[in-house]
Order: structure tokens, then C-alpha cells, then sequence
């Protein structure tokens, strides 16, 4: 591959198979809606629109991406990733082209791939974000990724989308496309990730995995997950001994009665069971996932010190994900004399704790330290403020939830 073309090219317009929660197919699941997949007529494509594998990867939409990135042009529709590049820092598309850059069968494709972007595909991953089905009302979240915040945005009046919300709810249930697609995508097929919604409530999932194993290639496929570990779901549990690995990312963004706040409907006992018990299957690996926001940033050396417990089976500090939407739960409606309490905590935290730390803690920490500093120089977003605490208090009303500031008592002085 040439020098221009690693600057340009990501593997997965060759190999990745992603569908969204409202079952609309896209290039991976980093790219916006100008993502969205369209056939030659120019109508976006959904799953049911899929006749065959190798007629989707090889519609105008695709051919012209793959055309462009050849060539050493960035297509407008990942500019995500080549705007993280631009900024210094490295992207999905970087992270997968290492990973696939002596993959045989990328290679073979990609040096195979005719002048106008046609392409014999060998799908190695495949990626699903199946439905809004949730059993939690996280929030941060909205009725597009999960159903039963819908009655809690109507009963409150808060805008969202009610068509994307009505499609992700209802338009995983037919499996006809999965009993389908599946077969032709196994084999070649390497990793399968599944997210929602609450991936562990789906039984489209369970038929897809079932068709996997029918096929005789579970063994080489790697199942990944985001789940918020409050389902047992013990028919999944015993087909994940079919594959060849597991990794999971709990979705955890507290410690206790703070978890319980943030993703509304957690209990945390049933967390910590259900996290033991997969930490017990011998192909299972994992970490944490945390969305930090406003409402956790004070709290999360608890995390740290629960994450510790759990004695090097997992990283030790979680992945950090910058929560920028909703707006008005990032961390710049704070006060910066606030942030810097809590960039002062973890710190102190950090320091106690850094001696036999594995090589993520160094890394990790010091992101999350730099993502505060950076805050603290922003302007502090005053409208943001606003919209949290008039937020807060109808969320609070509506589900009956003591007063965030009994739980995080830095943010009391925001409401007097």
C-alpha cells in the first residue's frame, strides 16, 4: 500500500458490514448520516433493502469512496476520522488500518479492487446496532437509542425524533435479512459487534449467532459487546462457549447510588452479580466503559477504587468517552473553579495510586486530566447550565429521585 494511500484509505468500505438502530445500513458506525449507505437511485438503504452481499459493497455509493481513498482523496462522508488526524490525534480509521494492514484477505481485496471501486467482498466484520429495545433510562440518552424514554420525552415535552425512534423500535423484528445475509457474510467473517439499545435483550442477536454456529465458523469469530449489565441472559451466555472470544465493555459511568441516578432503572447489586459472572467465562474479556459528564466528574475515583476491586481481571481505569451530547451534560456548564476541585481530586487519586498500575492507567490518566485542563480553559457554556438544572429537577419530579446534590454534593452550589 502506498504512502499516499495510508494517509487516506480505511479498510472497513472493503470488509465491515454495519447496520443502525433503526436498521439503516452505513459505513461504520464512527461515520455521521452522511455515513448513511445509498443504493444507485439515490434512496438511503436499509437492511430488507440488501438482496446479496456482493451487489451491496458494489452500488455507486461504495465504489466512490473506495475509488476516492485509492486515489489519496478523503471522502466527505468519514471526514470524522481525518478531521481527529488533522487535530494530532488518532483515529478509528488509523486503529483499524493497523489492524488490518497485513490481513490477507484485505490485501487480496483491496489490490483486486477494479479502477471504478468494484470489489469481490470478504466481509470480516460485521457491526449491528440492534434496535432501541433498553430496559434503562439513562440521562444522557433519548428515545432513539432506547424506547422507553419515550413516554418520559412526551409526559416532559422534549423534542426528539419520533419517526427514527418509531423505525429503531420496530424494524429489527422481522430476521428475515439475517437469515438471509448471515450466510453469505461467515466465511470470511472474524468479529461481530453487537450493540443497542441493551444488545443482551435480542433475539435477532441469538438467531444470528445460532446461524454462526450452524455454519461451523463460531470458532473464529470474536463477539464484542456494549451492555449496561443489568440482563442475564443465559441463553447468550452459553452460546458465547461457541466462539473464539468475547470482549465486553460494561457501560458503567458511577460507583453505586450514583450508577443508579445516572442510567435510571440500575440496580447495582445486580450490576456487580452479573460483571462477576462474566468475568468467570474463560473467553471473556473486559472493561469499563464511562461516559463522563457532568454528573460523574466528582465521583470517579469511587469508580476506580470499585474497579480495583475486581483484582487486574479488567484495565484498570475505564475508557473515557467525552460526552458532548447532550450539551447540557458536558462538563463546560461547570463553574472552572469546580472542574479544578475535580481535576485536584483525580490527581491526588492517581498519585496514591499509579505504583503497579498495567500500561493503561498511564495513558488513561493522564487523558482524563488533559480533557478537564482543556475544559477549565473553555468559556463556561451559562445556556447549558440552564437547560441541566430545569432538566434535572422535571427528571427527578417524573421518576421520584432524591436531589442530584444528596449524591454529588460539589453540584449543590449550581441550584442555590
Amino acid at each position: 500500500m502506498s504512502e499516499i494511500n495510508k494517509k487516506t484509505v480505511c479498510p472497513l468500505p472493503w470488509l465491515h458490514f454495519s447496520a443502525h438502530l433503526d436498521s439503516t445500513m452505513r459505513i461504520c458506525c464512527n461515520s455521521d448520516h452522511l455515513g448513511f449507505v445509498f443504493d444507485d437511485e439515490g434512496k438511503t438503504m436499509k437492511l430488507r433493502d440488501v438482496s446479496s452481499i456482493s451487489e451491496y459493497f458494489n452500488v455507486k455509493y461504495y465504489k466512490n469512496i473506495r475509488s476516492k481513498m485509492r486515489n489519496g482523496e478523503k471522502p466527505v462522508e468519514c471526514r470524522k476520522c481525518y478531521e481527529v488526524e488533522e487535530n494530532g490525534g488518532a483515529s478509528v480509521r488509523q486503529s483499524y488500518l493497523e489492524c488490518y494492514k497485513d490481513n490477507e484477505k484485505f490485501n487480496e481485496s483491496f489490490n483486486q479492487t477494479k479502477p471504478d471501486g468494484e470489489i469481490e467482498p470478504k466481509v470480516q466484520s460485521l457491526d449491528f446496532s440492534l434496535s432501541n429495545n433498553c430496559n434503562l433510562k439513562c440521562i444522557m440518552c433519548n428515545p432513539d437509542a432506547s424506547y422507553p424514554l419515550k413516554q418520559d420525552f412526551d409526559k416532559l415535552g422534549f423534542e426528539y425524533s419520533k419517526e427514527f425512534t418509531q423505525g429503531a423500535h420496530i424494524n429489527w423484528k422481522d430476521e428475515t435479512p439475517i437469515e438471509r445475509l448471515i450466510p453469505e457474510i461467515t466465511e470470511h467473517l472474524k468479529e461481530f459487534l453487537t450493540t443497542g439499545g441493551e444488545p443482551f435483550l435480542s433475539k435477532t442477536h441469538i438467531a444470528a449467532l445460532k446461524i454462526i454456529i450452524e455454519s461451523g465458523k463460531a470458532k473464529d469469530v470474536t463477539l464484542s459487546y456494549h451492555t449496561n449489565c443489568t440482563i442475564r441472559n443465559e441463553e447468550l451466555f452459553r452460546l458465547w462457549d461457541e466462539f473464539k472470544h468475547i470482549s465486553v465493555h460494561f457501560s458503567i459511568d458511577s460507583h453505586g447510588p450514583l450508577d443508579e441516578y445516572i442510567r435510571y432503572g440500575t440496580k447495582w447489586e445486580k450490576v456487580l452479580s452479573n460483571v462477576e459472572m462474566m468475568l468467570e467465562k474463560k473467553n471473556v474479556h473486559a472493561e469499563v466503559h464511562t461516559c463522563v459528564q457532568a454528573l460523574n466528574i466528582f465521583n470517579l475515583p469511587e469508580l476506580y477504587d470499585w474497579i480495583a476491586t475486581l483484582k487486574n481481571r479488567i484495565p484498570s481505569l475505564p475508557y473515557h468517552i467525552w460526552m458532548h451530547h447532550p450539551s447540557w451534560l458536558h462538563i463546560n456548564i461547570l463553574p472552572r473553579e469546580i472542574k479544578q476541585g475535580a481535576l485536584d481530586r483525580l490527581k491526588k487519586h492517581f498519585e496514591e495510586n499509579k505504583n503497579g498500575k498495567d500500561h493503561f492507567y498511564e495513558e488513561r490518566s493522564t487523558q482524563i486530566c488533559s480533557y478537564l485542563e482543556r475544559s477549565i480553559r473553555d468559556e463556561q457554556d451559562l445556556e447549558g447550565l440552564r437547560v441541566f438544572k430545569e432538566r434535572i429537577r422535571k427528571f427527578e419530579k417524573l421518576r421520584g429521585q432524591e436531589p442530584v446534590e444528596n449524591l454529588v454534593p460539589e453540584l449543590k452550589c449550581l441550584f442555590e
